[in-house]
C-alpha cells in the first residue's frame, strides 16, 4: 500500500490500520510484490529514515542460506551462515550511513516465541550491532490473560518518507 502525504506514525494510527477491514487497508502484497516494493522504496534517495513494523510469528526467507539451513533444522550451520552474512548486512549499513538513512523497526513477539523468532534475533543483534534501532514489543497480555497472537494475515510495514508498503 503506498501514498501520498505524511503518514502518522503514533500508536492509535497503527491500531486503526490494524482494526479497519481490510478492504479499507488497501490490498496485501504477495511475499515478491512487498519485497519489490521495499527494495524501490528503500532506494529512494530522498528518504531519510526507514521504519519497520513486523508482526509475523512465522516467516519464509527463501534465498537467504541461514534461513534455509534453520528451516532445515540445522541450527548449528544457520549461525554459521549468518556469520558469512556480516560483510552483505555491513554494506547495507554503511550504505545507509553514507546516505544518512536512518533504519528503526519494532517487532511484536508473543510468547512463547516460535522458532523462526528465535532465529531471527539472532539476525536482528547482528543489525543491532550495526546501527539499526530495533525494539521489541512482547505480547503478554494483563496478569490471568493471555493475548492471543495477531489474526493471520496481520499486516509488516514499511514506512519510507511518504510511502507505506503492507504485507
Amino acid at each position: 500500500m503506498s501514498g501520498a502525504g505524511t503518514p502518522g506514525f503514533s500508536a492509535a494510527t497503527i491500531s486503526a490500520l490494524v482494526a479497519s477491514p481490510p478492504e479499507a487497508r488497501g490490498p496485501f502484497l504477495p511475499v515478491n510484490e512487498y519485497l519489490q516494493a521495499f527494495r524501490e522504496d528503500y532506494a529512494r534517495p530522498e528518504v531519510t529514515t526507514f521504519d519497520k513494523l513486523e508482526c509475523g510469528q512465522h516467516f519464509q526467507e527463501p534465498g537467504f542460506s541461514s534461513w534455509e539451513a534453520f528451516d532445515r533444522g540445522a541450527w548449528q550451520e544457520s549461525v554459521g551462515l549468518l556469520q558469512e552474512a556480516r560483510p552483505v548486512i555491513k554494506r547495507q549499513f554503511d550504505d545507509a550511513e553514507s546516505r544518512g538513512l536512518v533504519l528503526r523497526r519494532a517487532r511484536y513477539v508473543e510468547l512463547p516465541p516460535s522458532d523462526y523468532l528465535v532465529w531471527e534475533m539472532a539476525v536482528l543483534d547482528e543489525r543491532v550491532r550495526r546501527g539499526e534501532r530495533i525494539r521489541v514489543v512482547v505480547g503478554q497480555g494483563r496478569p490471568g490473560f493471555q493475548a492471543p497472537p495477531p489474526p493471520d494475515g496481520f499486516p509488516n510495514l514499511s514506512f519510507s518518507g511518504t510511502s507505506a508498503s503492507m504485507s
